[in-house]
């Protein structure tokens, strides 16, 4: 196997460690991680609302499995559907109370595990690392 390969299955396992210890928090507090990765979504956004559109770039999913997961985040009471003022037939996804208190507390323990998991690394090769990443992630955004 090539470095660039070897350097690719390293990059995929550390995700793969990071999305099973996000899975692990997540189920914890009774949420799905794809649950996790909507609300995050909305939560980032101001005010705290998306287009169904903006939803499936934010998580890189198809379109009918957006609108199931919307459905089903509705029906827990964590997102409402509001009709989109710039769009007649498009919805805006908006963060609930409801969705807005579980999303700050299952993040906040996230993001408690993951800085524990970061702090280990050291700071420089941390900072080196997510510049790094933040240098191929422009690269695929292109």
């Amino acid at each position: 196997m090539d470095d660039a390969a070897e350097r690719t299955s390293r990059v995929i396992r550390v995700a793969r460690h990071f999305e099973l210890l996000r899975r692990e928090i997540v189920a914890a507090r009774d949420l799905d991680l794809w649950e996790y990765d909507v609300l995050v979504a909305l939560r980032a956004a101001t005010p705290h609302e998306l287009s169904a559109g903006a939803l499936i770039g934010e998580t890189l999913v198809a379109s009918g499995t957006m609108t199931n997961r919307i459905d089903r985040l509705s029906r827990r009471g964590y997102v409402t559907r509001e009709p989109d003022p710039t769009d007649r037939r498009g919805v805006l996804v908006r963060l609930a109370t409801s969705g807005r208190r579980k999303i700050d507390l299952v993040a906040s323990d996230v993001s408690d595990a993951e800085a524990a998991t970061w702090k280990s690394l050291g700071a420089r090769d941390g900072a080196n690392l997510d510049a790094a990443a933040s240098a191929l992630l422009l690269r695929f955004d292109e």
